[in-house]
């Protein structure tokens, strides 16, 4: 079996999931050039009823079963279906790239911006050239497919078992990668070096920004942002003759955590685990539904299989 071993695709993926500066002027470069428009409307809809998501149920691995509420897990996943998430797959068979661990364990990744994930596949395609024939057709059949970040998230708390080329079963973790400005802002505001750390995805809040309850009579519902600046932006608008009072930043993995263990945790503020409202990027969604529209028949991300990645 071949695995496609391309080492700087997976050295990016490594600088992908932490703040290192060592390609940060690559990325500084795409964000600045990004532009969002924030009175856009929510369109990300057509992607959660197109996808046709599944329940937790048939994404979970039977090993974890028992060990999750898997109607709560459900229904908290829900609460992020406006989020999108790109991933990287066979633009033929909608199966995800992976990369094989030594370990015996294979990660795929979520990212919640389209630069992140283009970034990653233009360099796969770029190392690619300088290999044999069959890697750079693999690489050539990839594409950027768009989901939620609500199946991204049941996927990482289910772990389901994927199938490489050789017919293998392996075990998989599933990464959300965010944004490096994004990291960048969150070590500004927790200087305690978490968010230097791998997997970590920061969301930005403030208490006093609030909005109407999802229900009459519900307790009112805190927006968090992927981005710092579109929770500026958002600010500005339903308060315009008030300053931005101090934002905070919450991990999402914590986050979610709490929220299907049905418990508070210690590093996230317990009104944000039950009211928390997720404010999915403007620029994000729009590409979310071009991808969307653009997809035909193909699986948006094929489940229970996988193109591995590495090997070593």
């Amino acid at each position: 079996m071949k695995y496609f071993i391309l080492s700087s695709f997976q050295h990016l993926l490594l600088l992908l999931s932490v703040s290192n500066r060592a390609y940060a002027f690559s990325l500084n470069n795409i964000y600045r050039a990004q532009k969002t428009n924030l009175n856009r409307r929510d369109t990300i809809g057509t992607i959660v009823t197109t996808l046709g998501l599944p329940t937790a149920t048939t994404l979970l691995n039977p090993e974890i079963s028992n060990a999750i509420d898997l109607d709560l897990l459900d229904s908290q996943a829900k609460r992020f279906s406006k989020a999108p998430a790109f991933a990287i797959i066979n633009a033929e068979t909608g199966i995800p790239f992976m990369i094989l661990r030594n370990t015996g364990s294979a990660t795929s990744y979520f990212f919640t911006n389209y630069e992140g994930a283009k970034l990653v596949l233009d360099d796969a395609r770029r190392d690619a050239a300088d290999k044999d024939l069959e890697t750079k057709k693999t690489w050539e059949n990839a594409k950027i497919s768009a989901v939620t970040l609500e199946f991204a998230l049941k996927l990482s708390k289910g772990r389901p078992k994927a199938v490489a080329q050789n017919g293998v079963k392996y075990d998989t973790v599933y990464d959300i990668i965010p944004t490096l400005k994004s990291l960048d802002d969150a070590g500004a505001i927790d200087k305690s070096g978490l968010y230097t750390e791998q997997g970590r995805v920061p969301l930005f809040y403030t208490p006093e920004f609030k909005i109407a309850p999802a229900v009459e009579g519900g307790e009112k519902r805190i927006p968090v942002f992927f981005d710092k600046g579109e929770l500026i932006t958002e600010w500005g608008k339903k308060y315009p003759d008030s300053p931005v009072p101090p934002i905070k930043v919450v991990d999402l993995v914590d986050t979610f955590s709490a929220m299907v263990k049905g418990q508070t945790s210690g590093s996230v503020d317990n009104e944000i685990v039950k009211n928390l409202y997720v404010v999915g990027s403007p620029e994000s969604k729009r590409k979310a539904v071009e991808l969307e529209k653009s997809r035909g028949s193909v699986p948006a991300y094929k489940t229970g299989e996988m193109i591995a990645v590495g090997g070593k």
